[in-house]
């Protein structure tokens, strides 16, 4: 569905975070176009308008979006932050953003890690605190599949908050234009963010610390230049560290000859 989508954005004038229009259900004194797409009882029950950025700004009096972003702001993040990782092929990224994905859904789902399983995790021979912490948590929080697998834990979370957007041919009011109908907030603001991450339409996930800024140019991804240098240092680093192991294993590996 967001490839489609991806496919058939052009440009435009319209005051939406795409061109193609992220549609939410509204109060009927905030209808935009016509739900053409809705079936004949739902039509009239369900006016629908076009998510603009000033959904999310602090001015809003869309409370009920705006507290479901403060809300499922920290996923989202961890979300585009390990698209983004992956994307690039950034270990270094793909491994912090995975982290902060899962404190992220542990604080949103109210996990907390029982002393059952800090003791089952503090167990394992060699972890520090802070590590079986850590790992007790991930436990807590994600399935076998997503923990074990980056790419399912991506793709699995994106897919439930997308699974309802459906891509709909709604009438403006002037003219028919592709759209993606969301029937719910969760839904919309999942689709809304992402098409505008994306698209590099004026928002961006840092690698470093992984919160959201504004872009000044569409190929920024750091919100600074000290935020770039230090997960530049930081690469560096974490490479040399796996280099390093990498040769201490050779080593222990090697088999001397007797004579």
């Amino acid at each position: 569905m967001l490839l489609i989508t991806l496919l058939i954005m052009q440009r435009g004038s319209n005051n939406t975070v795409t061109d193609v229009p992220v549609l939410i259900p509204c109060a009927r004194s905030q209808q935009q176009g016509q739900a053409t797409f809705l079936e004949e009882s739902d039509y009239d029950n369900r006016p629908v308008r076009p998510l603009t950025d000033a959904d999310l700004n602090g001015k809003s009096k869309n409370q009920p979006l705006r507290k479901m972003w403060d809300t499922e702001g920290k996923v989202f993040a961890g979300l585009v932050s390990l698209l983004k990782g992956l994307q690039t092929k950034d270990q270094l990224a793909t491994t912090q953003a995975r982290e902060r994905l899962i404190e992220a859904i542990a604080l949103r789902d109210g996990v907390v890690v029982t002393p059952d399983m800090l003791r089952a995790t503090s167990g394992i021979c060699g972890l520090k605190p802070a590590e079986a912490e850590k790992i007790a948590l991930e436990l807590s929080t994600l399935d076998s599949r997503s923990s074990a697998d980056v790419k399912w834990l991506l793709s699995t979370y994106f897919s439930r908050a997308l699974d309802s957007v459906r891509l709909v041919l709604w009438w403006s009011g002037t003219q028919f234009r592709p759209a993606l109908y969301c029937p719910d907030l969760k839904s919309a603001l999942y689709t809304f963010v992402l098409m505008k991450v994306v698209a590099g339409r004026g928002w961006g996930v840092c690698p470093f610390c992984g919160l959201f800024f504004v872009q000044t140019r569409s190929d920024q991804n750091y919100c600074s230049v000290a935020h770039r240098e230090a997960h530049r240092v930081a690469r560096w680093r974490a490479k040399k560290v796996l280099k390093s192991k990498h040769k201490k294993k050779g080593r222990k590996n090697v088999t001397h000859k007797t004579r």
